[in-house]
């Protein structure tokens, strides 16, 4: 049989003889070195993983958590409204279409990341719905340097005061979710004189327990363009509506079948 085509032990034990001691201790040397890297690499991943898991499930970030990103997006605010030199409603026009775009941010993020492929976002989220009522958050200034990286690719395609005024809105729609998310679990007697924050709040706890529908915290909308909208039993006043532009929806978007 050729050599190079032997079992790599049988290669390594018929040539170690015939090397010199010098030889030896190097190899020796770099095997264990590869070794102890090995062992330090994983060694430090779960060390990671298990400091991630602790800032994830302590309500001390939780709290500091809610507190920054509410200083994070008026720190934006304050920028674009220095930066921006048009007109003031061109400004609130900007803002309004950050916030509304917020709700499809939230449902993407929701819907293909925190239930998408394994990931430590979708392994702090599984902690959640564990523990409903435990106040774990994203570690602290994840979404702010998301906000960041936002901002800085739109501010390749639009004036930096404007791209800014943009971020304030998707960050303020951000902690509108994160206000509605947190009375949901720990203050729903709050949201019960309130009709339309009691629906979403019963509809979020649907999720909890089928976690295939229902993605949408503070509005509905892109679950029922989407069709991952389940309803509950009590009688939805605007569901009339939002199925009929759904509808119409599909039929733009759906091919005709071969059949037809």
């Amino acid at each position: 049989m050729p050599l190079s085509k032997k079992d790599p032990m049988l290669i390594t034990a018929s040539i170690w003889p015939t090397l010199r001691p010098a030889q030896k201790d190097n190899r020796l040397r770099s095997r264990l070195g590869g070794r102890l890297r090995e062992r330090m690499a994983t060694q430090s991943g779960r060390v990671l993983l298990g400091g991630l898991d602790r800032m994830v499930s302590s309500s001390a970030n939780y709290w500091v958590v809610l507190l920054s990103d509410v200083v994070g997006a008026l720190a934006f605010l304050t920028f674009g409204l220095y930066r921006f030199s048009g007109l003031g409603v061109v400004a609130g026009g900007v803002v309004i279409v950050g916030f509304m775009s917020s709700g499809l941010l939230e449902y993407v993020v929701h819907r293909w990341v925190l239930h998408g492929p394994p990931s430590m976002a979708r392994r702090g989220h599984a902690q959640h719905h564990a523990e409903p009522r435990a106040l774990i958050s994203t570690p602290l200034f994840v979404i702010m340097t998301g906000s960041l990286a936002i901002w800085g690719l739109l501010g390749l395609v639009l004036p930096a005061g404007v791209a800014a005024l943009l971020v304030f809105g998707l960050y303020a729609g951000y902690n509108y979710f994160a206000l509605i998310h947190h009375l949901q679990h720990h203050r729903g007697n709050d949201l019960a004189c309130v009709a339309y924050l009691r629906r979403l709040e019963r509809l979020h706890d649907l999720h909890h327990h089928r976690q295939v529908v229902n993605f949408g915290i503070s509005t509905t909308i892109w679950d029922r363009l989407l069709g991952t909208f389940q309803p509950t039993t009590e009688p939805a006043t605007d569901y009339l509506f939002w199925s009929t532009i759904r509808s119409y929806w599909m039929k733009r978007t759906c091919k005709p079948s071969a059949t037809s």
